[in-house]
């Protein structure tokens, strides 16, 4: 199971996630423009919201200060990502069930599904946007939506490919 490590640099946190005796990989950070990215999509969900990572939990603690939210659920496939925030914060926002989202099951269905489970933003990482869409979808309440970090990049890419 890979390992997750918090560690904190000029007031900001960043998430290492690797396996032992690898090199970890630098995951999530809380610097202030990902924070403002976080509370765009945050700003923008309402009702039941599915979350399908928990990162640092900025998502889920901007989601918890929006008034439309009423529950926010997270799907985290690592225990070590919540092992590792629970002890660098003290708590954890919403609901954490620890499974694959992709094989996440439940007949209920959210007014909203939000991803980030992909490290970059790039060409190389629009698979992985159209597998997390396939599956939010599947997990949305007629007329819900799917939020996403850099969903304006990948929906430009689907629209335009070449």
């Amino acid at each position: 199971m890979e390992r997750a490590e918090i560690s904190k640099q000029h007031g900001y946190n960043f998430l290492w996630i690797g396996e032992d005796g690898k090199r970890p990989e630098l995951w999530m950070w809380d610097l202030p423009e990902e924070v403002e990215e976080q509370k765009l999509i945050a700003n923008e969900a309402y009702g039941e919201v599915l979350v399908a990572g928990y990162g640092l939990g900025v998502v889920q603690k901007l989601l918890l200060e929006n008034p439309d939210v009423t529950r926010v659920v997270t799907c985290e496939v690592n225990p070590s990502v919540i092992e590792v925030n629970k002890q660098t914060f003290g708590k954890l926002y919403g609901d954490v069930i620890i499974c694959d989202f992709y094989q996440f099951n439940s007949r209920k269905k959210f007014d909203c599904v939000i991803g980030d489970i992909w490290i970059n933003v790039t060409p190389e990482d629009l698979s992985d946007y159209v597998s997390f869409k396939k599956k939010a979808k599947s997990m949305l309440k007629s007329g819900g939506r799917i939020l996403a970090w850099g969903q304006d990049y990948f929906e430009y890419k689907l629209k335009h490919k070449s």
